[in-house]
């Protein structure tokens, strides 16, 4: 029987990429997206079996027709859709999986996980990068270990964006990690931080070597001590470079956020009621258009470092998936380390390799050594190695 994908949002930065390596992986590609001409762009992009089609993530019943008879949904829109369209793949019959829930949201999803078991369907949350490549290491070296006592994630990367303010991903979910509290695992509890605090000097692979990186808002926090509670987890962290900009860049935009334009709340000015964040976006997106002439040159390293212990021995073992640029491909290695996991899991949950019903984080769900097969097919290498103690006074 054919494979057909549905790529919700398949019009956007990352959506495109995704629907472009479904699109040598299986039979028919669904595009679909709010933009019918970006669709119709985006499904050109993709290929011969790419088909375009346009819907609202919340038109419920528009959703529920263009789903019907897919075998799985991919859903890059912004994360604040990500419960409609689960309440839509439970009503079609179709598995789900999304690019993440900026914690809050994620743990909202969870709770769904009794829904989808009645329907025999899988959910899979947060399958990118990060969260979703980190989660699976996590998950890798988990097992390994009796009992664990911090997780922590590090992302990080080359610039091939300048000083651009041009946004790598979706604007809407920087601007929350920008302007609310990171979330935290510390003492066997979640714990509020400041956005973008803590900094901290980490060493990534070459060529990216020493970044500064911080807190940020993020779904990793969200499931790796739920995931993890039995093997005794006391800390889990997320810190990230910048949400790949500049420095430079991304202090403009924390100036910004910090005079309240990254504000959802009603303001009003001059007789007018407005949302500041709305108008910030408006001015953002009048930025010249710099992706296309880009050079897709940078390097993209996720690594988790997990200490714990086998027995009494103290043991610290850490994971790295680095990737650079690949001749003829337009898309950078960042770009690609989200697109490409949402890619090899719809293509598992399509066709019925993984088919766990349910509600799952990556570290759950996703078999870790075929997974990091398939991201080393796009280009992408994964290391794991051991740090123990074997004498001390």
């Amino acid at each position: 029987m054919p494979i057909r994908i549905v790529v919700l949002g398949g019009a956007g930065i990352v959506g495109r990429a995704i629907a472009a390596d479904l699109a040598r992986q299986v039979d028919q590609v669904v595009v679909a997206d709010l933009d019918p001409e970006a669709a119709r762009a985006a499904a050109d992009r993709a290929g011969a079996i790419a088909e375009p089609t346009s819907v609202d993530a919340r038109d419920r019943a528009g959703l529920v027709r263009v789903l019907q008879g897919a075998a799985a949904c991919v859903n890059s829109v912004n994360y604040y859709f990500n419960l409609d369209v689960m309440q839509a793949c439970l009503e079609a019959g179709v598995p789900y999986l999304d690019l993440g829930g900026l914690f809050h949201m994620t743990r909202r999803q969870l709770e769904l996980d009794a829904d989808f078991k009645a329907r025999g369907l899988t959910a899979v949350l947060g399958i990118g990068s990060c969260p979703g490549v980190a989660n699976v290491q996590a998950g890798w070296l988990a097992p390994k270990l009796d009992q664990i006592d911090s997780v922590r994630i590090f992302n990080g990367s080359t610039l091939d964006r300048g000083d651009s303010l041009s946004a790598p991903y979706a604007i809407q979910t920087i601007l929350d990690e920008i302007s609310q509290p990171a979330m935290v695992f510390r003492e066997g509890r979640f714990q509020e931080r400041p956005p973008l605090s803590e900094e901290e000097h980490y060493h990534f692979p070459e060529p990216i070597g020493w970044a500064k990186t911080h807190l940020s808002l993020h779904s990793e926090v969200a499931t790796i001590p739920l995931s993890f509670a039995s093997k005794g987890i006391q800390e889990c962290a997320f810190k990230i470079s910048f949400f790949g900009y500049s420095e430079a860049a991304l202090r403009k935009l924390q100036f910004l956020a910090e005079i309240g334009l990254a504000s959802t709340e009603m303001l009003e000015l001059n007789g007018a009621s407005i949302r500041p964040r709305d108008l910030l976006v408006k001015l953002l997106g009048r930025l010249p258009a710099e992706e296309a002439n880009m050079p897709a040159e940078g390097t993209k390293a996720v690594v988790t470092e997990i200490k714990g212990r086998i027995g009494a021995r103290p043991v610290e073992l850490r994971a790295e998936t680095v990737g650079g640029p690949i001749a003829g491909q337009t898309d950078g290695a960042g770009k690609r380390l989200i697109a490409s996991p949402a890619a090899i899991v719809a293509r598992a949950l399509a066709e019925g390799r993984l088919s766990r019903p349910g509600v799952w984080a990556p570290e759950q769900a996703i078999e870790p050594e075929s997974f990091f097969a398939e991201l080393a097919e796009r280009g992408f290498t994964t290391r794991i190695s051991t740090k123990e103690t074997v004498a001390a006074p």
